[in-house]
């Protein structure tokens, strides 16, 4: 009877561990669920709501989760959750929306958050052709862009250049302003400058989507804005440029086209790159 009931109490608690493995947590950052958001019912939002809900359903660990913002429609605002629609109705944190209000307008040299329009995912954007100001035309900043051997400019941003913008799409960004879509560099516990998108902040903290999409949250005074402009930024200038997902040190500006938000740079080893604006700084030093 002992040996039987031995095994009994092993099996009640693989059970129990093997329960809480398939559980995970809604909401593991140390963040607020909302920061005061005011969203309406039925408007544009950027938000993960597929990778969110199937994490959720799926019962992995948000923490390790990519979660990708894309585009969808408000169903119903509240003030910590509101309600999104994958597949079904369900609710989304407050915190991980982001509402793209009617109205808005643009104007040439303007940084957008946006999402591709002719694609999918939220993207940064910088306006080329302001002739339409509630439509602009633009190149996105979150695309890559390369230089052939031959010289000529190839890549996902270069095909996808000029494109116009639905209206209502998108948000103007403000050098200075912590505010969603803002680029900022948050120093990590190797003492490195993470590149990151900033996502939302309360007067002490950040919430960021980082390399591979994954969510964090750092201290404000461990981040820094990263300016929306070029910083006046010449050729011969040493400036840090990210490379997989860290400010790095040690590059050189060769070439800055301010209307299109790129700098050539060359790295230590003779390496020649063409990044986008938010990419490249000189504020860590």
């Amino acid at each position: 009877m002992k040996k039987l009931s031995l095994l009994a109490a092993i099996c009640l608690t693989m059970n129990a561990l093997n329960g809480m493995s398939q559980t995970t947590d809604a909401w593991p950052w140390d963040f607020p669920m909302s920061t005061g958001e005011q969203l309406t019912d039925g408007e544009l939002i950027l938000a993960p709501y597929t990778y969110y809900k199937v994490a959720i359903d799926d019962k992995e660990d948000l923490k390790r989760k990519g979660l990708i913002f894309y585009k969808t429609k408000l169903e119903t605002a509240g003030s910590e959750k509101s309600v999104v629609n994958y597949m079904e109705d369900y609710e989304l944190p407050n915190t991980l929306i982001i509402g793209l209000p009617e109205g808005a307008t643009a104007k040439k040299g303007d940084i957008l958050l946006t999402w591709w329009q002719s694609g999918s995912g939220m993207k940064r954007a910088i306006v080329r052709d302001d002739s339409n100001p509630a439509e602009p035309k633009v190149d996105y900043l979150d695309m890559d862009m390369r230089l052939d051997n031959d010289g000529t400019i190839s890549g996902l941003a270069e095909r996808n250049a000029n494109e116009q913008l639905k209206p209502n799409s998108f948000i103007v960004l403000r050098d200075g302003e912590w505010a969603p879509g803002a680029q900022v560099a948050c120093k990590n516990e190797r003492d490195e400058w993470n590149a990151a998108t900033l996502i939302k902040a309360t007067k002490d903290k950040v919430l960021v989507s980082g390399f591979s999409s994954r969510l964090s949250v750092y201290p404000k005074d461990d981040c820094r804005l990263i300016p929306m402009s070029d910083e006046d930024m010449k050729a011969g200038d040493t400036v840090w440029c990210v490379w997989v997902g860290t400010y790095q040190s040690g590059y050189t500006v060769d070439k800055v086209d301010k209307e299109r938000g790129r700098v050539w740079v060359t790295d230590s080893r003779g390496n020649h790159k063409i990044l986008s604006i938010l990419e490249v700084t000189k504020v860590l030093d």
